[in-house]
C-alpha cells in the first residue's frame, strides 16, 4: 500500500507512545478473518450462511461478484498477539437490477469483527453486486451522483508524518493530491496481502469473463490506499475512526489513480487535557480517487487528530 507510517513500523516511535506491542493499521481489519488460498477458513470457524447466499446465486446464473461499498467504524487498533474472528449477517438483497456490468442483485452484509475477548474492534456494512456478466466492454464503469467529487488541488504531495494542527485547518480546505500508479504488482500484491484470492484480482481471463477489461483492484486494497492517503496527510498521531466509500470505475493495470480530498467538518470539543470531559479534535474529509475511466472511489472519513 506504500504506507510507511511509523506508528506501524517504528518500535521507537511506539515506545514514545508507551505502546510496547506492534499495531495493525485499521484498514487491515477484515483481512485477519479471510479464507486462505484454498478458500478454507481457520480451524473452528463456523460456516457463514452468507457464503451460501452467494453460492445459490451463482447456481442460478449469477457468477460475477464485485464489492461496491464499505461503511466501517473502527473502535480500537489491534495489537500484536490479538486473535480476530468475525460474525456476519445478510442485511438486505435488492430486487433484480440492470447495470453496465449486467443484471444482478446488490447484497449487503453486516460484519462484526471481534478480538479474543469477544470485544468489538470494528464493524462494517459491506455491499456486493452479484451479477450475470453482460459483456466484456473495456470501458464498463459505474457512476454515482450522491457525493460531489472533491475539488482538485495544486498542492504538491509530501509525506513527513508530521501531525497536522487542528488550528491550521478550515472547512473547505483542500488536501494535497496523491498520484498512485496502478500496476499488476499493486493489484496482485494487494489482493494477496489482504487474503483475497478471488481469481478476478490475479487472473485476466477470469476478470474478462466477469465483464472487466483486465484484472482489477479489490476493495480491501482500495481501503488500504484511502487509509494511507488520509493518515499520511493527518500525521502518524491521527486515528481513523470511520470510513465509508463507494467503488465505481475499476482500477486496472496501466492506469494512474489521483487521490483528492476536502475538509468538510471540524469538531473541536473540549481540548483541556485536565478536564474530565475532554474529547479529541476531529476532522471529516470527503475524498475521491480518479483514473482515466472516471471516479474509482468516492467517500468520506472521520479522523481524530493528535493533540
Amino acid at each position: 500500500m506504500g504506507d510507511r507510517n511509523p506508528l506501524y513500523l517504528d518500535d521507537d516511535y511506539r515506545r514514545h507512545l508507551d505502546c510496547e506491542r506492534a499495531l495493525a493499521p485499521p484498514a487491515m481489519m477484515q483481512m485477519w478473518t479471510m479464507g486462505d488460498i484454498n478458500f478454507q477458513r481457520a480451524p473452528g470457524t463456523v460456516e457463514s450462511p452468507n457464503e451460501r447466499v452467494f453460492e445459490v446465486l451463482e447456481k442460478y446464473g449469477f457468477p460475477g461478484i464485485v464489492a461496491v461499498s464499505y461503511d466501517i467504524n473502527f473502535h480500537r487498533l489491534l495489537l500484536e498477539g490479538d486473535r480476530a474472528h468475525h460474525y456476519s449477517t445478510i442485511e438486505s438483497i435488492t430486487p433484480l437490477k440492470q447495470t453496465v456490468l449486467g443484471e444482478g442483485y446488490f447484497v449487503t452484509e453486516h460484519a462484526e469483527f471481534m478480538d479474543q475477548n469477544a470485544t468489538l474492534y470494528a464493524d462494517a456494512m459491506i455491499a456486493y453486486f452479484v451479477y450475470r456478466p453482460k459483456s466484456t466492454d473495456a470501458n464498463a464503469t459505474q457512476t454515482a451522483q450522491e457525493t460531489p467529487i472533491p475539488a482538485s488541488s495544486d498542492l504538491q504531495w509530501t509525506t513527513d508524518f508530521t501531525d497536522i494542527l487542528y488550528a491550521s485547518l478550515s472547512e473547505g480546505q483542500s488536501l494535497p493530491e496523491l498520484e498512485i500508479p496502478i500496476t499488476h504488482k499493486l493489484i496482485v500484491g494487494g489482493a494477496l496481502a489482504t487474503q483475497d484470492f478471488m481469481p478476478v484480482h490475479h487472473n485476466a481471463p477470469a476478470a474478462k469473463a466477469s465483464g472487466m477489461p483486465d484484472i482489477f483492484m479489490n476493495i480491501l486494497t482500495t481501503n488500504g490506499l484511502c487509509a494511507r492517503y488520509l493518515s499520511d496527510w493527518a500525521g502518524a498521531g491521527s486515528r481513523l475512526k470511520r470510513i465509508n466509500f463507494k467503488l465505481m470505475a475499476p482500477n486496472v493495470p496501466g492506469d494512474t489513480m489521483i487521490m483528492q480530498g476536502n475538509v468538510v467538518k471540524l469538531e473541536r470539543g473540549d481540548l483541556d487535557k485536565d478536564s474530565d470531559n475532554n474529547s479529541e479534535p476531529m476532522v471529516t474529509v470527503d475524498f475521491a480517487g480518479k483514473n482515466s475511466r472516471g471516479v474509482h472511489v468516492m467517500g468520506s472519513a472521520t479522523l481524530a487528530l493528535a493533540w
